[in-house]
């Protein structure tokens, strides 16, 4: 099993409407960063639309998976594939989609819940006193990740990947089965693993 990571694609997402105000919040700053966190959320505060906003003032198709600052906004689709890989692990936030005034479609707020530490523990340096790993200028570094660390999860983050590295890693069958299915928005890197 190899390791992915989800590539960034992104369609000018800037705004999210909180369900808790009727005013714009800007998504700026690590306003949502524990979504990145591999760890469950309480619902209660969760923002429940989304509003597109076109910097070129022309209409961009809706992609399956639309990405933006490393947070993931789904169909039903890689919901469905994701929840039978891996069932009652993730959690995906219900979100109306719009664009201007018009809903356009419904999606979820993906938030990945495996936090996991896949980094090989030889393989991979440097890494600082707390784990991360952090390259050095003109130094030799390396990042690998360990297939015994990854085990049988499908969709993680990891926890000693820091900002630079932040996202969503994914396994070959998920990949598989995204690809299979024909998504729209996804780019794939393969990372190196052993």
């Amino acid at each position: 099993m190899k390791s992915w990571k989800q590539a960034p694609t992104s369609n000018g997402w800037t705004e999210i409407l909180t369900k808790s105000s009727s005013t714009i919040e800007l998504l700026m700053g690590g306003r949502f960063v524990k979504l990145k966190s591999g760890r469950p959320l309480k619902p209660d505060h969760m923002p429940t639309k989304v509003q597109r906003v076109d910097p070129n003032r022309k209409k961009v198709p809706l992609l399956d998976v639309e990405n933006w600052c490393t947070h993931f906004f789904v169909n039903q689709i890689f919901k469905d594939i994701l929840e039978e890989l891996e069932p009652d692990t993730h959690q995906f936030f219900p979100m109306e989609i719009f664009q201007k005034d018009e809903k356009i479609d419904d999606y979820y707020w993906l938030n990945v819940c495996n936090r996991l530490d896949t980094f090989h523990p030889e393989l991979t340096y440097p890494r600082n006193a707390r784990g991360f790993w952090r390259p050095v200028d003109g130094e030799p570094s390396s990042y690998v990740f360990w297939t015994d660390a990854i085990g049988d999860h499908h969709a993680w983050i990891d926890k000693f990947a820091g900002s630079g590295r932040s996202g969503l890693f994914m396994s070959d069958t998920l990949v598989q089965r995204l690809q299979a299915a024909g998504l729209t928005g996804l780019s794939y890197h393969q990372e190196k693993q052993a």
